[in-house]
């Protein structure tokens, strides 16, 4: 298991669980911003749940900051689960198409599956580097947590629904 994932694992058993039931509002803040950001993808919407987050009592202290960060991260990966979904669903209607077609080698829902594998591969590694960088300090965590959360924002994103 990647160091990574050890860390949020870590990290989650010391955030309260009142930051858990936030999950959905976190998602609904998230996927509104989305829907009303002037950018295009909406990057801007990254980090608008941990930033308010860390300004609480309790979240400027680095395990608050991780506390945050991670917070977000869920949000973003529930995002990403959905999106991804949608997106399987899509590759596996267009395969079945082509399939009907006589096109015996169709290979959307696959590729993606392929795709998504190996950008979890990515996304795990690039955040073992940066904390590995760290390592001899207490601002790894947040760091490789950070990471996460910017890796997933950004997938979640790519993963966006297209207009036909």
């Amino acid at each position: 298991m990647p160091r990574i994932a050890h860390l949020v694992a870590l990290t989650l058993l010391c955030i309260p669980h009142t930051v858990f039931a936030a999950e959905a509002e976190d998602v609904e803040a998230i996927e509104s911003c989305m829907t009303e950001a002037a950018d295009s993808p909406p990057r801007s919407c990254i980090g608008k749940i941990s930033s308010v987050c860390q300004e609480e009592p309790d979240g400027a202290t680095t395990s608050g900051m991780d506390a945050c960060i991670s917070r977000e991260a869920d949000a973003w990966d529930s995002i990403l689960n959905e999106r991804y979904k949608a997106e399987m669903a899509s590759a596996k209607a267009i395969d079945a198409e082509r399939k009907g077609d006589g096109d015996d080698n169709a290979s959307a829902a696959a590729d993606l599956q392929t795709a998504q594998r190996a950008w979890i591969a990515y996304r795990d590694a690039e955040c073992d580097r940066r904390f590995e960088a760290f390592k001899d300090g207490t601002i790894r965590t947040t760091i490789a947590l950070s990471c996460t959360l910017d890796l997933t924002a950004v997938r979640a994103i790519d993963l966006a629904p297209s207009d036909p």
